[in-house]
């Protein structure tokens, strides 16, 4: 387990996908909550697609690199829709990665071909267009069990990562990315998928706790980032 102190703020900022996601904000707002990810060295912005021109200029000149979600929040297009849009995003150019949701409703109902064949589909694209694929299976809505056969059609669909949660899901249970979740879902991965947590990475504290368990990435709302690396200076 790596010591807390080893962790500088330019390290920890490596880690995160700072996501400008709210339907609700203004061309202005988004620009000025982009910023906020781009001024703090980032590892990507995360995005609507139509954010997409506003996050490339915002991001031009720095480290930081652009991610777009897709199908985002609930997952539940038609698999040609996906790929459509996924495709309409490649098309603007300078795509570090794509974040897609998962039929987690498929998961939960055993159709495991389905879902499989699903990301696979989109992994091909992404992968021909040297794109990465990271795909969101909302784990608040998933048993231990049924998070365990998501991990598993994820490494077959040949996905770059498996993410935890949208953060818009509005269940009776809501932990996110919780250390019992990163840790069952690391288990089960052994090693053959990297691991995005999001959903409830709120402190620096709970950041590291995680990194230590063995994420890749991790996705933090754009209220939080500010708060989680100012925290690395304290």
């Amino acid at each position: 387990m790596t010591n807390k102190q080893d962790f500088s703020k330019e390290v920890l900022a490596g880690y995160l996908d700072h996501a400008v996601l709210d339907p609700s904000f203004t061309r202005t707002q988004l620009k000025d909550n982009i910023m906020i990810g781009v001024d703090y060295g980032c590892k990507s912005v995360c995005v609507n697609p139509d954010a997409i021109e506003i996050a490339k200029d915002c991001i031009q000149g720095s480290h930081t690199l652009l991610c777009v979600v897709c199908d985002f929040p609930f997952g539940s297009s038609h698999t040609q829709s996906k790929l459509v849009q996924a495709q309409a995003i490649i098309d603007q150019g300078d795509i570090f990665e794509i974040d897609m949701v998962a039929n987690y409703g498929k998961i939960k109902g055993g159709e495991y071909d389905d879902v499989i064949d699903e990301i696979k589909q989109m992994s091909q694209l992404c992968h021909q267009n040297h794109v990465g694929l990271k795909v969101i299976v909302e784990t608040d809505a998933l048993t231990q069990e049924e998070i365990k056969q998501a991990v598993r059609c994820c490494i077959l669909g040949q996905a770059d990562f498996i993410k935890t949660s949208t953060g818009y899901f509005k269940g009776e249970h809501n932990v996110g990315a919780s250390l019992e979740v990163i840790d069952l879902i690391m288990k089960e991965a052994q090693g053959k998928i990297k691991v995005k947590a999001s959903g409830c990475v709120r402190s620096k504290e709970r950041l590291i706790d995680l990194i230590n368990l063995g994420i890749d990435r991790a996705g933090v709302g754009c209220s939080s980032t500010k708060k989680i690396l100012d925290e690395a200076y304290e």
